[in-house]
């Protein structure tokens, strides 16, 4: 587990006034580590210079005849007119308003307001717009952080400290990853939830 002195040296600090939306609770040591995974990942995505990348949690459930809907996806990302950043693999919708199809395509929609990153698509691109808004130094939990950077967070207040936020995000339509287990579901297992709730003081430096 990441104690406060690997969490001092890694330059984190927490975003001032964070509380989750839902439980009204300040972050947990879970909710850093996994947003410390993310970054790292991103790192490496943008130091090689990858086109594609598959991101992928660890409890993960492909749907039926994932490799022929990933191949179908994948051609239409190949075709697009534009460069995009991240594209949902598996998510969570937070609003019940219809997604806006991306023209030209039949399994791409624009991403809305959306929890968990289990699974997304990211480009070089994506990786250097996720790290250079410093996100170390107003730390809050990934998926958060990336509705923020694709500008359809609906907290101003967290907004606020991500002036640039330009993040070109998609969504496979139907989803093609879920969760193994969900919430409260029998042998649902989570390293995030079961841990420690880190103390909320105005951007604190661990």
């Amino acid at each position: 587990s990441l104690s406060d002195e690997d969490l001092k040296n890694l330059g984190v600090k927490l975003m001032p006034g964070y509380e989750d939306p839902f439980h009204k609770r300040p972050m947990k040591r879970g909710e850093i580590g996994c947003f410390l995974s993310h970054y790292l990942i991103w790192n490496e995505v943008s130091r090689k210079g990858y086109d594609v990348a598959m991101v992928l949690e660890d409890d993960v459930r492909f749907e039926p005849f994932f490799n022929q809907k990933m191949h179908s996806l994948l051609k239409e990302v190949a075709s697009l007119p534009f460069d995009w950043d991240l594209i949902y693999l598996g998510r969570k919708k937070l609003e019940e308003k219809n997604e806006e199809a991306v023209e030209g395509t039949t399994h791409l929609v624009w991403a809305g307001y959306s929890y968990w990153t289990l699974g997304y698509l990211l480009s070089a691109r994506g990786a250097d717009k996720l790290l250079e808004q410093d996100p170390l130094s107003n730390v809050l939990p990934v998926d958060e952080y990336l509705p923020i950077l694709y500008d359809k967070h609906p907290a101003d207040e967290w907004k606020d400290f991500y002036p640039k936020r330009d993040l070109v995000a998609l969504s496979a339509e139907p989803l093609i990853i879920y969760p193994t287990r969900y919430l409260h579901e029998e042998g649902y297992i989570s390293d995030t939830e079961d841990s420690a709730v880190i103390s909320s003081t105005p951007n604190p430096e661990l």
